[in-house]
């Protein structure tokens, strides 16, 4: 009767021993490749830098520098100071009415402002200024919580139009900027914009901030492409 009980015990274990060895697969081959790998570890499905969609300011800077808004991390520094000559005269942002009557600079007649009338507050005016043989528009801007008198106002944006094609022609130079500086002489004197923005097919604006923390406080050059010159520049400056 033992010796039947050990019969039957070493039958079941090579059973087992039988089915064990029939159930065993080829093992498969567990080597990727460098590809496979990759894919793998989602390298793949990385999104690239997302730059500038403009193709025509490829032409005059690396617009990869750039984000999809032409935007880029590229200032004037907040230590660079404006040096802006107007028809022979010196201009600085901010500045007052009273600073610009001492250059002779004086509101276009006709306005329906003065030095008395008030700003309310929080609000801006924008004058045309004239001298003897020029004109420039100004901003004037009350970042108090109360009216006050246009004289009491700083002024925070000059803008210098570039008057080439009239009989009378007004120089102007904007750190180093002037009436007759073609597209790529910006680029070469201010270097890359901070931001650049399309108005039309043919005309831009590049604007040079002086830092990040406030944006307004910038030069901005407009250009003609078409015509590779320079049509205006805008100062701002606010306290």
């Amino acid at each position: 009767m033992k010796f039947k009980k050990l019969l039957s015990l070493f039958l079941a274990v090579a059973l087992v021993a039988s089915l064990a060895a029939c159930g065993v697969m080829p093992q498969e081959n567990t080597d990727l490749t460098q590809s496979d790998k990759a894919e793998n570890t989602g390298s793949y499905n990385e999104l690239p830098d997302i730059v500038s969609l403009d193709k025509r300011m490829a032409n005059y800077f690396d617009i990869s520098l750039f984000d999809e808004e032409n935007y880029s991390n590229v200032y004037l520094g907040k230590k660079f100071k404006f040096d802006i000559t107007y028809n022979d005269k010196k201009l600085t942002v901010p500045t007052t009415l009273d600073k610009l009557a001492e250059s002779e600079f004086v509101i276009q007649q006709g306005s329906e402002y003065d030095k008395n009338s008030y700003i309310f507050a929080k609000e801006t005016v924008t004058l045309k200024f004239n001298d003897a043989n020029s004109s420039f528009t100004a901003l004037f801007y009350n970042s108090s919580n109360s009216s006050i008198r246009l004289n009491k106002c700083n002024i925070t944006k000059i803008r210098l139009d570039n008057n080439l094609n009239t009989k009378i022609i007004v120089h102007f130079n904007v750190n180093g900027i002037d009436n007759n500086s073609t597209v790529t002489d910006v680029i070469t004197t201010l270097g890359t914009p901070s931001h650049f923005y399309a108005i039309t097919e043919d005309t831009y604006y590049f604007d040079y901030f002086l830092h990040k923390s406030d944006r307004r406080n910038k030069i901005r050059v407009f250009v003609d492409l078409t015509n590779d010159y320079v049509t205006a520049v805008e100062v701002s400056y606010y306290k």
